[in-house]
């Protein structure tokens, strides 16, 4: 009896020792596993990540060389109207054909200053008359830059059978400002465009100075002060003269 009581004795110590060395190896474990949840649940904390920033816009238009010094802020998808002048019996617009981005020019350069506000889009020269728009010249993919977002003008020069309107989108270059005419007649109030005739070359537009007097009418021809640089030519630097030919459509320099 004295042997199995010792026997019985050793055999509760030993079992008391075991589930002692169980609880010892087992709470490392509970304590490990804690703190991997704790690292788990810190790299998902929300205060760890910076707030995403707005997508920048991209131009949908072929590159040029502006590009890099025009930063876009703003996409228009309606008709924008850029120039409105009235006409004797009708309206002369320039208005954007579908999407239209807005920028600004981030460096000064020959053609504006830096924060001048840029325009580019599709557009038109519409002359609206009886409810009725006709289409006098298209310009694709067409830039230009002005100091602000204020609606711009047709010139108008005056002549006998027909008033001349002048549009010139860019406000400066460096060699000149590029202006679009076109013709209204007064009788029958019709508009079309007019071509630029000098020295047997065709051209779209009317070359003039930045600085001084627009082109205007004396004895039925349209007077214009060329633009002057270093190393023009002295024949160059005098006023040209332009002959009004209605039946061509054409303004041709004599």
């Amino acid at each position: 009896m004295l042997f199995f009581g010792s026997l019985v004795m050793c055999s509760l110590l030993l079992a008391c020792n075991n589930q002692q060395d169980h609880l010892e190896t087992s709470a490392p474990d509970k304590a490990s596993t804690s703190e991997e949840a704790a690292t788990s649940d810190s790299s998902n904390n929300p205060t760890d990540f910076s707030p995403e920033t707005p997508e920048e816009i991209t131009s949908q238009f072929p590159k040029s060389e502006l590009s890099d010094s025009i930063a876009l802020d703003s996409i228009n998808d309606t008709p924008s109207l850029r120039a409105e002048t009235p006409a004797e019996q009708g309206t002369l617009v320039m208005v954007s054909d579908g999407r239209e981005e807005r920028g600004h020019l981030i460096v000064s350069s020959v053609l504006g200053v830096e924060g001048d506000q840029t325009f580019q889009s599709h557009y038109s020269v519409v002359y609206r008359k009886d409810n009725q728009d006709k289409v006098l010249l298209s310009l694709p993919n067409f830039l230009f830059i002005q100091p602000s977002d204020k609606k711009l003008s047709f010139d108008k020069i005056s002549f006998k059978e027909t008033d001349v309107y002048l549009l010139t989108p860019q406000y400066r270059t460096g060699h000149g400002l590029e202006g679009y005419a076109f013709a209204v007649d007064k009788k029958s109030g019709d508009a079309f465009p007019l071509k630029l005739m000098r020295k047997g070359y065709e051209s779209k537009t009317l070359l003039y100075a930045d600085k001084g007097q627009l082109p205007f009418s004396q004895n039925e021809r349209l007077v214009v002060h060329p633009p002057i640089g270093a190393g023009t030519p002295e024949e160059d630097t005098k006023d040209i003269y332009y002959q009004l030919d209605l039946e061509n459509k054409q303004l041709v320099a004599k």
